[in-house]
């Protein structure tokens, strides 16, 4: 099957080129888009670690829309398994999430595995987005409305439990708000991906599990790991794991971050020689009793951690319960977590520059939409819509920064990276923008003064790949690797070979025209901006 580059849809393998927009397709699954003679595949809708998932067309119920989940062969096989292994593993997996009914779980309804070898799970298809989309859109929930929400997810997590059946990666990906029919509010909750499910009680599961293989190594995502998931020699996991996942989403859902992030290898150690920030120190408006209650899900260890998933929520319904939010509405309050020295904008207006602090209050956001945008020196902009509601003391949204070589390579993003750029004022009214805006968000003129250049320091150079500041003498990005042409002494280019760069003792490589990023050889665009090189 091939899918289309841009826009994601599914074709035999006969299309090279997409008939929507035109784009080139790619291979990506072994056979065509029909799986099973039955679930015709049209749309990728997501990727992870553990496979791709596609919008469907159940075609033995007409109309139907299900979900299909491909699973990585590489994950249920491995050099440890022996021959039919795999397909126990998968099929045990598979058996548990399908043994899960209730309202607030997405349901499983089919699995199998195809003539060429590709294992798949069949879902219901949820309409709306994931709880990570709405939190990366309006950043912390007020204390009754993240209630509402932990309340459903505690019930879907608390059947699975009742089953026996653990979930091991809970996280804001997994959660899908199913739009209400009225369009108001926010929706009815359901957890999918049980596909990391295992299961921990044989009685309880009614699944056979004597001849199947076990779980092996560390699964799930880092920022809402257990520490027990990490650290296996403390023993085998149980519901408190799922437990310490459900209140590291609270923390996310209050304080606007997870108690522990940065890389792979710093999360780990955090979590395993540190207890997490009181929420408090992050927003200042959570009553003591509601953070007392996050934190209890979120000990290091287990032992002191609730019971179930029910004992938790109830302690937190207790509290929270009585909490009068009135006196907050129509006030604003947002508050921006980021590294010092970014630069904020809202709706390409100026609003500050982070300090030592690490956040930037902004007051007084009139209540609504807005384009909310961060800037780092050596980073792609974190540029995103949110809603500012007014129903709470404070908003708080973290900077999500993603290397621009590695963003650039990934998805092929366009987004614009920046070195600090430069302010303008409007000669009407005064008000500060971000150098390049056509329009004063405030009164509409478009005649602009400059403020300050864009910060740029002469005796260094732009990364040509990841735009790092570096010295005007290096060679090679500090922290990419990619090599680097100084102006001043052009790259030998072979003749009748257009930028192809030629490089002593190294693999030769192309160099783009347009944005001077260096490209494989063999590769026909570039990697950075799309070019023909």
């Amino acid at each position: 099957m091939r899918e289309c580059r841009k826009c994601d849809l599914c074709f035999p393998d006969d299309i090279s080129f997409c008939p929507e927009d035109g784009a080139e397709t790619r291979l990506t699954l072994p056979g065509g888009p029909l799986i099973a003679d039955r679930y015709e595949l049209k749309k990728r809708l997501g990727s992870g670690a553990m496979g791709q998932v596609y919008l469907a067309i159940d075609q033995k119920l007409g109309t139907r829309k299900v979900a299909v989940k491909t699973v990585r062969q590489e994950l249920l096989s491995s050099s440890d398994l022996q021959e039919g292994e795999a397909i126990a593993r998968f099929e045990r997996e598979a058996k548990a999430a399908a043994s899960i009914n209730h309202p607030n779980v997405v349901a499983v309804t089919d699995y199998g595995e195809t003539q060429d070898g590709l294992f798949y799970l069949v879902m219901e298809y949820v309409e709306g987005e994931t709880l990570h989309k709405l939190l990366r859109r309006e950043g912390t929930l007020t204390i009754k409305r993240a209630l509402n929400l932990l309340k459903q997810i505690a019930e879907g997590v608390e059947a699975a439990h009742s089953r026996g059946i653990l979930h091991r990666d809970l996280k804001p990906g997994n959660i899908f708000l199913l739009k209400s029919q009225d369009g108001v509010g926010d929706g009815y909750v359901k957890i999918g991906d049980f596909g990391l499910a295992k299961i921990i009680s044989e009685e309880r599961s009614g699944i056979e599990l004597d001849s199947g293989p076990k779980s092996r190594g560390i699964v799930g995502t880092p920022e809402f790991m257990a520490p027990e998931q990490i650290d296996t020699s403390q023993g085998p996991i149980d519901v408190r794991a799922d437990i310490y996942a459900i209140g590291t989403i609270a923390y996310l859902m209050l304080g606007g971050k997870t108690p522990f992030s940065g890389n792979l290898t710093t999360i780990l150690v955090q979590k395993a020689s540190l207890d997490p920030p009181s929420l408090s120190s992050i927003r200042s408006d959570i009553p003591p009793d509601v953070e007392q209650v996050i934190m209890w899900a979120l000990r290091r260890d287990v032992s002191q951690r609730p019971k179930s998933v029910r004992e938790w929520i109830e302690a937190l319904e207790k509290v929270a319960g009585e909490i009068d939010e009135q006196a907050n509405r129509g006030k604003t309050r947002l508050v921006i977590l980021a590294p010092q020295g970014s630069e904020v904008y809202v709706d390409d207006e100026r609003k500050g520059m982070v300090g030592s602090s690490g956040r930037l209050i902004i007051n007084n956001l009139p209540i609504g939409q807005h384009i909310l945008r961060i800037s780092k020196a050596g980073e792609k902009d974190d540029e995103r819509l949110i809603e500012i509601r007014g129903d709470t003391a404070e908003q708080v949204i973290q900077a999500q920064f993603k290397s621009s070589g590695l963003t650039s390579a990934a998805s092929g993003s366009g987004a614009k990276s920046s070195i600090l750029p430069g302010i303008v004022a409007c000669k009407n009214c005064g008000a500060r923008f971000a150098e390049g805006v056509k329009f004063c968000g405030k009164c509409g003129k478009s005649e602009f003064t400059v403020v300050s250049e864009a910060q740029q320091n002469s005796g260094q150079i732009n990364c040509p790949r990841c735009a790092s500041l570096l010295p005007s003498n290096a060679k090679f990005c500090g922290r990419c690797g990619a090599p680097i042409i100084s102006k001043t002494q052009s790259p030998s280019v072979d003749a009748g070979s257009k930028g192809v760069v030629s490089r002593p003792n190294s693999e030769i490589k192309k160099l783009c025209v347009s944005c001077g990023m260096i490209n494989p050889l063999s590769a026909k665009f570039c990697g950075r901006c799309g070019a023909i090189v």
